[in-house]
């Protein structure tokens, strides 16, 4: 069933993302230990997927309903569309629960690329009375149609679970919508600790467990230094650790336009000169070079960044620019 989203100027990205993501900010209560509060929230996650299970509708909404007793509803955690990540994050190995129901057709977005989704957020709370257990949900956020969020100013817990998805297909209808079909969907029950932790708002208890539904309809590679490389070339390999920091100055090469602090920028390290006719041209080569060559181009289109011997090939070179005994 295909999702039919008209697209809105959106001026106002997921406040509540950019603005508590701040993991070192301060406040006049002492931050609890992350350790202590990771114990609590994964008991929590984990009580929840044991007790509740979720009816996904012909547009992958989900909604999640608590299993009576005596009910047969196949509780979340024996879904075999659950999944877990582990990553090593405030000296706590955490893990990620996240439902896959669906991966995706089209390209695969990193932790560096923007992401255009919908998606609605809750958090949850468990109550007892007479031995009976109760849970609330209150949904705190909720985009039917898709926005824009860069995956490295959001919370640490999208970026890991997002890239496991890939975009989908989308077509312009007569009447001026976007129709998105086939596009990564599923659900992710984070740690507070790759949230918001103990910032609190009005709508979001502070060291709460929280839980997104998403759809990714759509990416946009980034270019954050604006060096001609893209983003995820710089991050490092498999997005599992922090972005790597080539000359140590504490600025990641995504974010660094002298990235082996040699004095020569990188876009100038990535330049190369050619004949255009009697002419003499600047070019860029692109960080891997076009599987075959243009004809039409008076250069090698299938060169990509060289080392400093000049190998255009080798998957393993250490491309000049990341090289500070190399100058062009």
């Amino acid at each position: 069933m295909k999702s039919l989203i008209k697209i809105v100027l959106v001026l106002s990205l997921f406040t509540g993302f950019y603005s508590c993501q701040n993991e070192d900010s301060t406040s006049a209560t002492p931050d609890r230990p992350y350790e202590e509060v990771y114990l609590e929230d994964i008991a929590e996650i984990e009580d929840f997927l044991h007790t509740h299970y979720v009816t996904v509708d012909s547009d992958f909404n989900t909604t999640f309903t608590q299993i009576p007793d005596g009910g047969s509803q196949t509780p979340i955690w024996d879904m075999p569309e659950l999944d877990t990540i582990q990553r090593k994050r405030h000296d706590i190995t955490y893990t990620i629960y996240y439902l896959n129901l669906r991966e995706g057709s089209g390209e695969n977005i990193t932790r560096v690329d923007s992401s255009f989704v919908s998606y609605k957020g809750f958090s949850f709370a468990k109550t007892t009375v007479d031995a009976v257990d109760t849970y609330t949900q209150t949904v705190f956020d909720s985009k039917q149609n898709p926005v824009w969020l860069s995956l490295d100013e959001v919370i640490r817990g999208w970026a890991e679970v997002i890239p496991k998805f890939k975009t989908g297909t989308f077509s312009s209808e007569v009447d001026g919508t976007i129709s998105f079909d086939n596009f990564g969907t599923g659900v992710m029950f984070l740690p507070s600790g790759l949230a918001y932790f103990s910032s609190g708002t009005l709508t979001i208890p502070s060291y709460a467990p929280l839980v997104f539904s998403f759809k990714l309809h759509n990416l946009r590679r980034r270019d954050h230094d604006r060096d001609g490389i893209l983003s995820m070339h710089e991050y490092g390999p498999n997005f599992v650790d922090d972005a790597i920091d080539t000359d140590g100055d504490e600025r990641p090469d995504y974010i660094d336009v002298d990235d082996d602090a040699d004095g020569v920028l990188t876009k100038t390290e990535r330049s190369f000169t050619y004949l255009d006719g009697t002419e003499t041209r600047t070019g860029y080569y692109p960080f891997n070079g076009a599987l075959v060559d243009n004809p039409s181009t008076p250069y090698d289109d299938t060169k990509g960044i060289p080392s400093c011997s000049n190998d255009f090939i080798t998957a393993t070179r250490l491309r000049r620019h990341l090289d500070p005994t190399c100058r062009n």
